[in-house]
């Protein structure tokens, strides 16, 4: 264990849970695993083999009584009600996405956050590998001029993971294929949102029919146009179904002064066209300019972070802010931009593409009270 001043951080499930230890163990000294919370007897019991040091939590308020930072690697529906319960008491909390389920969750998380004390965290890794790190300062520093227009896809087939092995459901053939539309957005929308400092107000979502697996609710792909608050286009492509190899990280910008393509197939790599550098046009390969801007900070994950080094950084940034008293990379606001779209494409393709308002979180009323010190995001 580490020193007796070490942040206590603590996991509501093991399995995916496993995946932030690596940036955890890179904080040693600074922050420790305490312990950890599985309602399956048998995913507990794994977990704690692997790593003796955690303290085996049987209810998620023994969790809690445990630690001062939780990560909620817990499935999607309960991310709001457990990261209510943690603010409730002080304690951070580290979410996985997406931070909502429903229109009434998003509002009732606000609420939690302005009345905590406690820092709430969305840990969207896509955001933080390195090609997207090195987009993310070069549009920052205006490579690409005034970006109008931007792609994301995330195509997993996912088919064995909707059933248990003696066929049952997990949660996931309700929360992810058990709705139509977009069921888990922000990978693909969120590094598109963080790297422009956008956010969707309308979107159309259109699908494909139901074709490899149609008892799902969800259609094979889905294709969603999205309007942001600047004037942008963001087109973004979901399929959990279809029978193709993953393309879970692909992303494309466009913009007065040059383009963006990320990889589409394993051996390709991301290419980037800058006005006034590239070669008059000719595609350079973006890791031509990591030098000069990919971020120190992140040039060294911690060796085994999954997701090509980008797990390490949710939890590490997240530690810091709360040592130092920081703001959080992707606060409250920002994980629900990353998230409530999903909801208005549910809405838009049910009416058949229909354009569908995307609210501002910074605009729900949920936990102001009678204090106007809580309509700081406002004022």
């Amino acid at each position: 264990m580490g020193h007796v001043s070490a942040i206590r951080v603590g996991i509501a499930g093991g399995a995916r849970g496993a995946g932030f230890l690596t940036g955890l163990k890179s904080l040693a000294g600074r922050a420790e695993l305490a312990a950890v919370y599985d309602p399956q007897p048998a995913a507990l019991a794994a977990f704690v083999d692997q790593h003796p040091d955690a303290a085996a939590c049987t209810t998620y308020e023994q969790l809690l009584d445990s630690c001062d930072v939780v990560v909620l690697a817990s499935p999607q529906q309960f991310h709001v009600p457990q990261a209510e319960l943690a603010l409730a008491r002080g304690i951070h909390v580290l979410s996985e996405v997406p931070a909502a389920v429903s229109l009434d969750q998003a509002k009732s998380l606000v609420g939690a956050v302005r009345t905590s004390s406690a820092r709430y965290a969305l840990a969207e890794n896509y955001c933080y590998t390195r090609p997207n790190l090195i987009i993310q300062e070069m549009v920052k520093q205006g490579c690409f001029g005034d970006i109008y227009y931007g792609e994301g896809e995330y195509l997993h087939e996912m088919k064995s993971f909707h059933t248990m092995p003696d066929g049952s459901p997990t949660w996931r053939y309700f929360w992810q294929v058990g709705r139509d539309g977009h069921t888990y957005p922000t990978h693909s929308l969120g590094p598109l949102l963080q790297w422009t400092g956008d956010r969707v107000t309308a979107v159309s979502c259109h699908g494909t029919g139901r074709h490899t697996d149609p008892e799902h609710a969800l259609q094979d792909t889905t294709v969603t146009m999205m309007r942001t608050a600047a004037g942008r286009l963001f087109v973004i492509r979901f399929d959990l179904l279809s029978n193709r190899p993953h393309l879970m990280d692909y992303y494309a910008i466009q913009g007065t002064k040059g383009a963006y393509e990320a990889s589409r197939a394993e051996g390709n790599e991301p290419l980037v066209y800058l006005e006034g550098r590239s070669p008059e046009a000719q595609w350079e390969p973006l890791e031509k300019y990591a030098d000069e801007f990919l971020p120190e900070r992140y040039r060294n994950p911690p060796k085994g972070a999954g997701h090509w080094g980008a797990d390490a950084w949710p939890i590490t940034n997240l530690i810091t802010a709360v040592e130092n008293g920081d703001p959080v990379d992707l606060d409250v606001y920002t994980a629900l931009d990353f998230s409530l779209p999903a909801l208005a494409a549910e809405a838009s393709i049910a009416r058949g593409g229909a354009w569908i308002d995307v609210p501002d979180p910074r605009f729900f009323t949920n936990g102001i009270g009678v204090d106007p010190g809580r309509e700081a995001p406002l004022t």
